[in-house]
Parts: C-alpha cells; structure tokens; sequence
C-alpha cells in the first residue's frame, strides 16, 4: 500500500456514522444518509481506502455510495476484529476507538483483502429474504424453548407461532419467486437441490454464496464458508484443527444442517459411518460432509451438471 494513501475507518450504526482516518487519527460524526455521506466523500481524495464492518445492513449505503465515489472499499469481517482488538490488547471501547481500529486494520492488512464489490440486486435481495427467514425461524424455536410446559400460556403460544410460521411460509415464497426472476438463477438453484441433502432453502442459500464473487477455486469457496480448518501447529507438535469461521454463519449453519439430513441417506451414511469409525466426534464428522457438499455444489456451479453420485463422491 502507498503509505501516503488516505485510509478511513467507519464505525456504523443505523443513525450514524463514526469516521476516523489513519494517519492523523481525527474523527468526524455524520448522519447515516445519503446526503451526509455524500457531502463527506466530496471531501474525501479519490482513491481512499473506507472500510468498515459488516454490520447488519447498515453499512451497505455507506459501501455503496464510496465504490460509486472511486474509493477503495473494504467490509470486514467482525469476528476478524474483534481478535485484533484483543490482540492489541484495546481497553476502552468506544465509537471513536472503534474506527480508528478499523482504519488501522485496514492499513496494515489490506495487501490481504479483497476490496468490496455491489452484489446483483437479485443475490443481494435473495440473500436479505434468507437472513429474514432465519431470523424468524430462531424466534420460533426460542418460543417453543421458552414457552413450553407453561398451560397457562398454551393458547397464545400457538397463537404467536401459527403466525411465525405463515410469515415463514410468506418468506419462503418470496425466495422462490426472487429465483424466478432470473433464469440463470432458478437453472442453478434447480441443479443445486439435486445435491442429496440440500433443500430448497440450502439451495437458494448456496446460490446467493456462489454468485456473490467470483471464486476462482474450490479452496477459496470453502474459505468463503468458514468451513476451512485452521492449523494449529507449533514445532513438532500437531494441534487440533478448529474451524476458521470466517464468512457468512448461516451459510457455514446451513451447510451443516443439510449435512445432517445427508447421514439419513442411503448415499452419504456409509461415509458418515467410517468417518466415526475413525474415530472422529458427530460434530467433526458433520463438518467434513459440510465441506463435501460446499464442494460438490461449487464443481456443479461450474460446471452446469446436475449431481452425479458417482462423480462427485470420489472428485469432492
């Protein structure tokens, strides 16, 4: 990196944005609106670095609006800095704190980054139904948790989770008809789902994954979904693998779970067997068949076949 390169960090919230700048660490606080971000890069060098945290939503217009201004855009996985922090051994936590943390993060590691490119609308539509569909989804199932064995409140626990589920259900319609938008996008879906293991919803997840950037291997899809697992050797010694959980955590969630219907299949449980057989935990050996279908998905994403058991089994 030009080390004269103006670098910003943005600390984003729903209201506002915290803005501190590498080199002479001065802070400014502007709305979160078009407007105001807008005048602010007016003010900024073509070229910049902005980079910020994948924070829900509310950092997509400040993303936008920046790679559409000519800047460098980096969104950064939270998890990734929230150990620097640690690692810097950061006391205070603070908006202002916050942003110059990222715009120090950015300086030092952006050689290892990938600068953020706009998804197609249609990905970035599916992917926000999908997110919405979970959180739904997790509310039911806390329901069910927090409410169960209680009589007096039996009628307005059906009540509530009759209504989750139809907003569940009016979700999931609105997934199939986004992928009936663009035919491109219903084909892969289609060939997705014929994955043993991967429903309608696993499929339109991997569809929003697999189109979001151009992964140029395997290896780098599978980075992609956190699934990759992370050495932890040090001289002689072997340590134990752990995931690297980077990436999406409902992708990494789904993938899971769809490995899980995979043990119920005639196809995948002799595999699942002699994975336990070797003396592997049901949670490793889960991961390892939600890496093998990352991979099966990937090779048919490229190349526009349907699955083939016996193909994609030994190639995976």
């Amino acid at each position: 990196m030009d080390h004269k390169q103006a670098v910003y960090g943005a600390d984003v919230s729903k209201a506002t944005l915290v803005i501190g700048e590498y080199h002479s660490e001065q802070v400014v606080q502007i709305d979160n609106g078009p407007e105001a971000i807008a005048q602010w890069l007016g003010r900024v060098p073509r070229g910049s670095v902005v980079a910020m945290e994948a924070t829900g939503c509310y950092f997509e217009l400040l993303a936008h609006l920046a790679q559409a201004a000519g800047m460098v855009v980096l969104v950064l996985n939270p998890r990734a800095l929230r150990y620097y922090a640690r690692a810097l051994e950061l006391r205070a936590k603070t908006d202002r704190v916050d942003a110059l943390l990222i715009a120090r993060y950015a300086m030092h590691e952006q050689p290892k980054l990938r600068p953020w490119q706009p998804p197609s609308k249609s990905a970035s539509t599916l992917a926000r139904l999908l997110q919405r569909r979970h959180v739904l989804v997790n509310a039911n199932q806390a329901l069910m948790q927090s409410l169960s064995g209680m009589s007096a409140l039996k009628a307005q626990r059906q009540a509530l989770q009759a209504s989750l589920k139809r907003m569940i259900a009016k979700l999931e319609l609105l997934i199939r008809v986004e992928l009936g938008k663009q035919p491109e996008l219903a084909a892969l879906h289609r060939r997705l789902t014929t994955i043993v293991g991967v429903g309608p919803i696993v499929g339109a997840q991997l569809v929003a994954a697999l189109v979001r950037f151009e992964f140029a291997r395997v290896d780098s899809f599978i980075a992609y979904t956190g699934l990759d697992p992370r050495p932890d050797d040090s001289g002689t010694r072997r340590g134990r693998r752990r995931l690297s959980k980077h990436g999406p955590g409902l992708l990494r969630c789904l993938l899971f779970n769809a490995a899980r219907a995979a043990t119920r299949s005639k196809l995948f449980k002799p595999l699942y067997q002699q994975l336990l057989a070797r003396g592997l935990q049901t949670t490793e050996a889960l991961v390892v068949l939600a890496r093998k279908l990352a991979r099966i998905a990937f090779a048919l994403f490229k190349s526009g076949a349907v699955f083939d058991a016996q193909k994609h089994l030994t190639t995976a």
